[in-house]
C-alpha cells in the first residue's frame, strides 16, 4: 500500500537524517525526532508538489506523494552506508518503556475515532467529545484526498484563501490518498507521534536531571534522571487539575457532568470504571476548570500532537549543549531551525509560543555566559568583554534563529489572511483567567472582552484560584523546585515560565474561549520534568540533601521517614483527576462520521467536479459536500468567524440566494460569489434562517442530480453554469 511505504519512507529517511547531524543524541532522540522531522519536510514536499501540479492534472497528490518517497529513498541511499546498527541500539527499559508509550497510544487514538466491525457496513464512528472537532479535520483531509483544493481554501468558507493551520490535515490526506482509509491517517501518525511525545519528554527529563557519577553498572531504579522522566510521562498522560474533587461532590451545584456520588459511592471502583463525562468543561457553561487541561486537547487535534513531538524534538536538541556546556554546533544548530521553522502550518499558536521558551532559552544562557565571561576579565574590560561574548553567543544561535523565522514569517502571512492584525494577536491581560463568563474580571480589552484589572486585587484573587483550580499542586512544586534547583535548572526553569507569562499576557486568536490553551499545554508539558524532580528529591531527602541544600543528619533523617508516606499520597492527587479522564476516554460514546450521508458523499464524488463549491445551510458540521472534499460557501459559522472571515456578509447573501424573487436576481449573486452548485436537502428546508424560493428552484434551474441519504432524505443539486449560462 502506497500510504504504507510513504509513512515508512519518511520515517526512516527523518531518522537517518537526525542520526547524521546530531549523533550524539540518545538513540530514542533520534528515533523519535526523525519521524516527526520526517512528516514536517515530507508533508511540504508533497503539497509543494501537488500545489505546482494542481492546474494541469487531478492526480497531483498521488504525483506529489510518489515524488516523496522517491527523495526519502534517496536521502535513505545515501546515508545508509554512514549509519551503523549499533548507533540505534536501546537498552531494555527503554524497549519496555517505548512499547508502552505504544500501547497507551494506540488505545487513546482508537477511543476517538475508529471503525466498528461489529455493526452492520463498518462504519467510521467517533467519539462525542472529539465529534465537532473531526467535522472540521477531516473536511481538510477529504478536500485534498477527494477534492481539489489549491490554492487552499477554508472548507466552511469557499473561494478565501485558507486562515488555518492545516498542515497535518493535509498529511491526513495524503495518506487517505494513497490507501489508508479516515481513521488510520489521522490515528496511526497521531499514535506513533504521541508515543514520540513521551520518548522526547522522557529523554529531555533524564538528560536534565542525570545522576552526575552514578556507575553505569548499577541498575536503571537507582538513577535519579529515570524516575524523573517516568514521572514528567505519569504529568503528560494525566490531568493536574483539582476536577477529581467533583467527583467526591455530591452537591447538585457542580457541573453537569459531575456525577453527584456521595464520598462512599465514589470509592467504588464500579463508579469510577464506568465514568464518563469530563468532570470540567471549562470555559464553557460557567466552568471556572478548563478542559483544555485533559487529554481531550490532543484527541480532538492530531496537529497538535505532531507539532507537539517537534517542539520537544527541537528542545532538547537545544538543551542538551546548553545543559552541557557544550558549544551550539552550527549543523544542529541549521537543522533545529529549520525543522522548527518548517513547522508553522502545523500549529501557529504552539510555533508562537515555543518561539517565546527558545528565544527565552537562549537569551537567559547568552546573558549568563557573557556575565562569567566578563567577570574574569579586568573592571575596566568587563563591558566590552560582555558585549563581545554576548555576540558570540548571538551569531551561534542565529543558525537556529534565521531559518526558523525565514521559514515561518511567510506561513505565518498566509494562514493569517495579510499582514493585517484584525484580532489575532492582542494583550489581553490574564487571558483564560477570564474566559469563564462568571470569572469577574473587572477590566474590559480594546475590543469589548472581559480582562484582569491589574489593580484590583478581586482579580489577583480570581487569577491565583483559576490556576489554583486547574493546575492544583503544580506551582507549589515549581516553587520548591526553583528553591532547591541549581543555576542551570533555574535558567531553564526561567524560559519554561516565560511560556507561562506570555499566555498570561497575549491572546493569539479571535476567540476568548480557546486557542491560547495550546500555551498553557506547552508550559505544563515543559514544566513536567521539574516536576518529577521534586518528587525524586523529596523521596531521597534522608540522604541529607535536597537538591541543593544541605539538610542535617537528624532532619534528614526525619524527614525522609516522613517522605515515604507523603510523596506516594502527593502523586496520587496530582494524576487523579487524570485517571478519572482516562474513563471517560474508555466510555465515552461513539456516533457516525459519514453516517445518513454516505450515499449522497458516493454521489458528489462522483458527479461534481473536484473543486466545486456548494451553496448550503450554514450551521451545519457534517455535512455532505465538504466530507466528500468540496467547499460550502458558508458552513460552520462559528469556525469560520473564529478564523477571521466574514460570517455576517455570507449569512446575508445565503437568504439572499436560497429566497430570491427570480432567476435573474439569483443567478447575479451566485455568479458573483463563484458558485458551482445549490444544495437544496433537509438542512435547507429545515434550518429557519432563511426561506426558500423552491419554485424558482426547481422550474428554472437546471437540476444535475437528486439523492437520498439513508433515511430517504431527498438532495437535489442544481448547476449554476448550466442554469444561469456563462
Amino acid at each position: 500500500m502506497l500510504a504504507a511505504v510513504y509513512l515508512l519512507t519518511l520515517s526512516l529517511a527523518g531518522i537517518a537524517a537526525v542520526t547524521r547531524l546530531l549523533p550524539t543524541a540518545p538513540a530514542m532522540v533520534r528515533i523519535a525526532g526523525g519521524f516527526v522531522a520526517g512528516i514536517a519536510v515530507t508533508a511540504w514536499i508533497t503539497y509543494l508538489i501537488a500545489l505546482g501540479l494542481s492546474s494541469a492534472t487531478d492526480e497531483s497528490l498521488l504525483i506529489g506523494i510518489v515524488v516523496a518517497i522517491a527523495v526519502n529513498i534517496a536521502v535513505i541511499a545515501f546515508l545508509a552506508s554512514r549509519l551503523r546498527l549499533g548507533d540505534f541500539r536501546l537498552a531494555r527499559l527503554e524497549i519496555v518503556l517505548i512499547g508502552l508509550a505504544l500501547v497507551f497510544s494506540f488505545w487513546l487514538m482508537d477511543q476517538r475515532l475508529t471503525v466498528e466491525h461489529d455493526q452492520p457496513g463498518d462504519p467510521v464512528v467517533v467519539s462525542a467529545n472529539t465529534w465537532g472537532d473531526t467535522a472540521l479535520h477531516t473536511a481538510l483531509a477529504r478536500s485534498f484526498s477527494w477534492g481539489e483544493n489549491y490554492p487552499t481554501e477554508y472548507p466552511f468558507y469557499a473561494n478565501e484563501p485558507i486562515r488555518y493551520h492545516f498542515g497535518y490535515d493535509f498529511f491526513a490526506g495524503a495518506l487517505e490518498e494513497g490507501g489508508f482509509n479516515v481513521p488510520y491517517a489521522f490515528n496511526l501518525p497521531g499514535a506513533l507521534g504521541f508515543t514520540a511525545m513521551m520518548m522526547l519528554l522522557f529523554s529531555i527529563a533524564r538528560m536534565l536531571f542525570y545522576s552526575e557519577g552514578a556507575d553505569a553498572r548499577a541498575p536503571w531504579w537507582r538513577n535519579k534522571g529515570i524516575w524523573v522522566g517516568l514521572i514528567a510521562v505519569c504529568v503528560l498522560m494525566t490531568n493536574q487539575s483539582l476536577e477529581f474533587l467533583r467527583w467526591f461532590d455530591p452537591s447538585p451545584d457542580t457541573p453537569r457532568y459531575a456525577y453527584h456520588l456521595t464520598f462512599t459511592e465514589a470509592l467504588k471502583p464500579a463508579n469510577w470504571w464506568d465514568h464518563s463525562g469530563y468532570l470540567s468543561i471549562g470555559p464553557y457553561y460557567s466552568d471556572k476548570i478548563a478542559i483544555f487541561n485533559t487529554l481531550n486537547v490532543f484527541l480532538t487535534q492530531t496537529h497538535l500532537i505532531i507539532g507537539m513531538a517537534l517542539v520537544l524534538f527541537v528542545a532538547f536538541g537545544l538543551i542538551e549543549p546548553l545543559r552541557r556546556g557544550r558549544p551550539l554546533e552550527r549543523n544542529r544548530m541549521l537543522l533545529l531551525g529549520v525543522t522548527f521553522g518548517l513547522s508553522f502550518w502545523l500549529n501557529g499558536v504552539l510555533y508562537i509560543a515555543s518561539g517565546v521558551f527558545f528565544g527565552s532559552l537562549l537569551v537567559i544562557f547568552a546573558l549568563a555566559g557573557a556575565f562569567r565571561h566578563a567577570q574574569v576579565q579586568s573592571p575596566d574590560r568587563r563591558g566590552i568583554a560582555f558585549a563581545s561574548e554576548f555576540w558570540r553567543w548571538s551569531k551561534a544561535a542565529a543558525w537556529f534563529i534565521v531559518p526558523a523565522l525565514a521559514l515561518a514569517i511567510p506561513q505565518a502571512i498566509w494562514l493569517n489572511g495579510g499582514l493585517h492584525n484584525d484580532g489575532s494577536f492582542q494583550t489581553h491581560l490574564g487571558y483564560l483567567v477570564c474566559s469563564s463568563p462568571n470569572a469577574g474580571c473587572h477590566g474590559v480589552d480594546s475590543i469589548g472582552q472581559p480582562e484582569m484589572d491589574l489593580l484590583s486585587l478581586p482579580d489577583w484573587g480570581e487569577f491565583v484560584n483559576y490556576w489554583l483550580l486547574n493546575e492544583g499542586l503544580v506551582f507549589p512544586i515549581l516553587i520548591i523546585a526553583a528553591i532547591i534547583g541549581r543555576r542551570s535548572d533555574w535558567k531553564i526553569l526561567a524560559a519554561v515560565m516565560a511560556v507561562f507569562v506570555f499566555g498570561s499576557l497575549f491572546q493569539l486568536s479571535r476567540d476568548l474561549g480557546g486557542h491560547n490553551h495550546k500555551i498553557f499545554n506547552l508550559w505544563e508539558i515543559l514544566a513536567a520534568p521539574f516536576i518529577g524532580y521534586v518528587f525524586v528529591e523529596v523521596w531521597n531527602i534522608g540522604r541529607g540533601r535536597l537538591g541543593a541544600l544541605q539538610i542535617p543528619s537528624m532532619a534528614a533523617t526525619a524527614l525522609g521517614s516522613a517522605a515515604f508516606a507523603l510523596v506516594p499520597v502527593v502523586f496520587l492527587f496530582l494524576v487523579l483527576s487524570g485517571l478519572l479522564d482516562f474513563m471517560t476516554i474508555k466510555n465515552d460514546f461513539k456516533t457516525a462520521v459519514f453516517g445518513d450521508n454516505e450515499p449522497v458523499i458516493e454521489w458528489i464524488d462522483d458527479n461534481l467536479p473536484r473543486d466545486a463549491v456548494v451553496l448550503t445551510s450554514w450551521g451545519d458540521l457534517y455535512t455532505a459536500p465538504t466530507l466528500a472534499g468540496r467547499g460550502v460557501y458558508l458552513g460552520y459559522d462559528a469556525w469560520a468567524g473564529s478564523a477571521g472571515y466574514d460570517v455576517a456578509i455570507r449569512q446575508e447573501f445565503t437568504r439572499q440566494m436560497y429566497g430570491a424573487a427570480d432567476k435573474g436576481a439569483a443567478c447575479g449573486l451566485l455568479q458573483r460569489e463563484e458558485i458551482d452548485y445549490v444544495q437544496i436537502g433537509n438542512a435547507e428546508r429545515s434550518s429557519g434562517r432563511f426561506t426558500i424560493n423552491e419554485n424558482l428552484f426547481a422550474g428554472e434551474f437546471t437540476t444535475k442530480g437528486t439523492v437520498n441519504d439513508t433515511r430517504g432524505n431527498v438532495f437535489t443539486y442544481y448547476d449554476v453554469a448550466a442554469s444561469c449560462g456563462g
